[in-house]
């Protein structure tokens, strides 16, 4: 068995002791340098479920374009490189009005799927003496990069879920107020928050059993009057989704579902959650205005859910606390 150069070994281990994408870029740029004299390179991620390359790294095309710039598989101008020499004359690629040369690509592969590619925009010098220590090196990279992307991806789920936890736990722990005020505007502040919105109020019954502002940021209560259902009986959308205890969210009211019976206020998206107990009803939260390209999940919703219903149980205390103190 011939010994591996020691330089080589000092940038696989580089590579796999790399725990964030940038130090596995920045370790792989070192030694692409450092052994083949290559520091002009980008990367690009592939995602099996939508069949795209998108740009995660380059050295030579600025940061904020990388999110921007996606090919589909079939489209993607680099592919013809794959299984290639390199060319000694390069392939023009055109990138906001921009011109980077392509010389070569490199198709990476972990167990028979596709993860990603790169693309070297200067030409690779002695690419024959070193071909299968490049490739050797850029297969390490593969797997590398592969663990460390679901490393990345865990931890994100771990700390959106202990964020999730905290805000359950801030609500729980104001179960036993005495203060409801303090309580809805908690619950006002975490719904904005999670579901992306600009403006919301909490609906709650009053004495005479119908439902009533109590706490209004920037929504009122006209405007959620005005918003009735596209059925023949254009029921009013309060009267419908308070008698309900499903969680509603109409992210575009331009499809049809619900229209506006008032000129004077305009909303574009509605979501609502019913507040109550196994014992009864005491209210809606209301947000309007979804940030059109925010991602809102199941686990958000669960979790905004959960909170609803948590509070509902310190407005049911506060009122039997009340009761009590009427005997």
């Amino acid at each position: 068995m011939i010994p591996l150069p020691t330089n080589l070994v000092q940038a696989i281990l580089a590579i796999h002791l790399s725990m964030e994408m940038e130090e596995l870029y920045a370790a792989l740029g070192k030694y692409l340098d450092k052994l083949f004299g290559i520091q002009q390179f980008s990367c690009f991620l592939f995602n099996n479920e939508s069949r795209c390359y998108s740009l995660d790294y380059s050295t030579i095309i600025e940061n904020p374009y990388w999110e921007e710039i996606i090919f589909k598989e079939k489209e993607a101008p680099f592919t013809a490189f794959f299984d290639n020499e390199p060319l000694l004359f390069p392939t023009p690629l055109i990138w906001f009005g921009e011109r980077f040369d392509m010389y070569w690509a490199h198709k990476l592969v972990h167990e028979n799927e596709t993860a990603a590619a790169i693309v070297f925009h200067e030409f690779p010098e002695n690419i024959d003496e070193h071909d299968l220590s490049l490739r050797f090196l850029l297969r390490h990279f593969t797997t590398a990069m592969v663990r460390t992307t679901i490393y990345c991806e865990m931890r994100k789920l771990k700390e959106e879920h202990a964020s999730r936890l905290n805000l359950i736990n801030e609500m729980g722990t104001m179960v036993g107020s005495k203060s409801l005020e303090p309580v809805l505007a908690t619950l006002m502040g975490m719904a904005l928050k999670i579901m992306h919105a600009e403006v919301g109020s909490i609906l709650l019954y009053n004495e005479e059993g119908n439902l009533a502002t109590a706490i209004e940021w920037g929504l009122k209560e006209e405007c959620l009057q005005a918003l009735h259902f596209q059925d023949p009986d254009k029921t009013p959308f309060i009267e419908k989704i308070s008698s309900s205890k499903e969680v509603f969210l109409a992210r575009n009211l331009a499809e049809g579902q619900l229209s506006m019976q008032n000129e004077h206020y305009q909303i574009n998206s509605i979501s609502s959650f019913p507040l109550y107990t196994p014992h009864k009803s005491y209210g809606l939260l209301n947000v309007v205005n979804i940030d059109f390209n925010a991602i809102i999940d199941e686990q958000e919703i669960d979790t905004l859910k959960t909170i609803s219903q948590l509070a509902a149980t310190t407005i049911e205390n506060h009122h039997l606390l009340k009761n009590i103190q009427t005997i």
